[in-house]
């Protein structure tokens, strides 16, 4: 099924990729096993349900509800498209925050 957001087309998987990459390397196993994925998932609803917004909690249920239709192969494969989808978005992030953990929030070097 494709989502139409801001008239961009993603499929369930690009557009929950955030989300479900989060619980991913939350349960801290990779490949994740479809039950932990989607308890991990309902974990992180409740835990945000005040926390976020409206918008954004209904993204954590629809990716939740997305991975509830797939089979455990196929949740099995989504592990590594995501990870694909995102790996430079996560390379981008760590080298970011190697660097302000180095040189300290706005650039400037720590005593």
């Amino acid at each position: 099924m494709m989502i139409n957001y801001q008239g961009e087309n993603f499929t369930e998987t690009e557009f929950y990729g955030r989300e479900i990459l989060e619980a991913i390397q939350l349960t801290n196993k990779f490949p994740t096993p479809k039950k932990v994925l989607i308890d991990m998932l309902e974990e992180m609803i409740h835990e945000q349900l005040d926390l976020i917004d409206k918008e954004e909690l209904n993204n954590y249920i629809n990716a939740k509800k997305y991975v509830q239709t797939l089979t455990e192969d196929e949740v099995k494969n989504l592990c590594f498209e995501v990870k694909d989808l995102y790996e430079d978005v996560l390379k981008e992030f760590e080298i970011k925050l190697y660097f302000f953990s180095k040189r300290g929030i706005g650039g400037h070097h720590q005593k």
